[in-house]
């Protein structure tokens, strides 16, 4: 396993310090050095158009200056340098929240890792977010968390889930009916397997 961090301009209010193993590579997307330097954490690589936050002088990481104008997000960037050196899991933190559309981006982005046969999953505050596609995933009982799924594509078929409170056999899911939402874990770990498609698969914590 080659695993990276990618870390965004966010605000991190968990304690993303005990996520991270000595040999992760840290990136950071524009302003999210600045939420790195907050919990003292080094990055290796920043990477960002530094629109929203000043160019860091003050730093030992390799720095890429993107252009203000262009096709790929600052996040989806990182992800293609993702991709191109090889990484076969990336957490990806100070993602989420802020402007919608910003975050819908990166939502696309964990597809396009998924697409890649990359593991990734976008932690929050409140909530772990990640997309299993043609695959299966196991996730540990969190009798604190909701677990939803929704189809991620037009349709996502052969859709298995067991473990749960409510569990479904090979069905398909439309991208225009939520049915998925708000499932329930027992105390075993949930198993959700999909035989075609990109599954979005949402933990939350109860409030």
């Amino acid at each position: 396993m080659k695993r990276c961090i990618l870390i965004g301009p966010m605000d991190i209010e968990f304690d993303i310090k005990s996520i991270i193993k000595d040999d992760d590579f840290i990136f950071c997307a524009d302003g999210g050095y600045l939420q790195a330097k907050k919990h003292n954490i080094k990055p290796d690589m920043i990477i960002g158009d530094f629109d929203s936050s000043s160019k860091p002088d003050d730093l030992e990481a390799t720095i890429i200056s993107l252009p203000k104008e262009k096709d790929d997000t600052d996040t989806h960037y990182i992800a293609k340098e993702i991709v191109k050196r090889g990484f076969t899991d990336v957490i990806l933190c100070g993602v989420s929240g802020g402007r919608f559309d910003h975050y819908f981006s990166n939502l696309q982005t964990l597809k396009y890792f998924a697409e890649n046969n990359i593991n990734a999953v976008i932690i929050s505050n409140d909530s772990a977010i990640m997309i299993v596609r043609d695959n299966s995933v196991c996730i540990s009982p969190k009798k604190d968390g909701y677990l939803s799924v929704f189809s991620f594509d037009t349709e996502v078929q052969g859709v298995t889930i067991k473990n749960t409170k409510y569990e479904v056999n090979n069905i398909d899911l439309k991208n225009n009916f939520p049915i998925g939402v708000s499932n329930e874990f027992t105390d075993k770990p949930a198993t959700i397997s999909v035989k075609r498609g990109s599954l979005l698969v949402v933990i939350t914590k109860k409030d």
